[in-house]
């Protein structure tokens, strides 16, 4: 093999190396809530299971009235927390907006950059009335 063609595979790689490491991110982390053992106690943040997490570019979430979210944008990668709370997320590098919903807790929204080693994510119970009770995209 002669040297242009050692010097030309060894680019090659490199760029194959570079792109792939552009696609391979991983979102990974734990979504909690505050609960209280009991009327004095101070409330403490346990994982929270079941929770929706959705990743996209851009998303909004719009709340509606009568229980019924829409999430609007595209969507990249979604998720569900397991009894620990922690979620995982193949998508490539880039800032992402990512909503963690519920039902009956109020959803929040965050903004991160992928690669990104840990994410955490908190939302709270919805106690007033009943709300965010299903979830649509758009």
């Amino acid at each position: 093999m002669s040297r242009k063609s050692i010097v030309l595979c060894l680019a090659l790689t490199l760029v194959l190396l570079m792109a792939g490491s552009a696609f391979a991110a991983t979102l990974s982390g734990t979504v909690t809530t505050s609960k209280k053992e009991s009327q004095m106690a101070l409330p403490k943040e346990v994982p929270l299971a079941g929770a929706q997490v959705i990743v996209g570019k851009d998303l909004q979430l719009d709340v509606g009235r009568s229980g019924a979210d829409t999430i609007r944008g595209k969507v990249a990668a979604k998720a569900v927390t397991n009894d620990k709370g922690k979620f995982t997320a193949n998508l490539p590098n880039g800032k992402y907006t990512v909503i963690v919903w519920k039902t009956r807790y109020t959803p929040a929204t965050y903004t991160v950059s992928v690669p990104k080693t840990d994410f955490r994510g908190h939302i709270s119970i919805q106690n007033e009335r009943i709300l965010h009770t299903s979830l649509s995209f758009r």
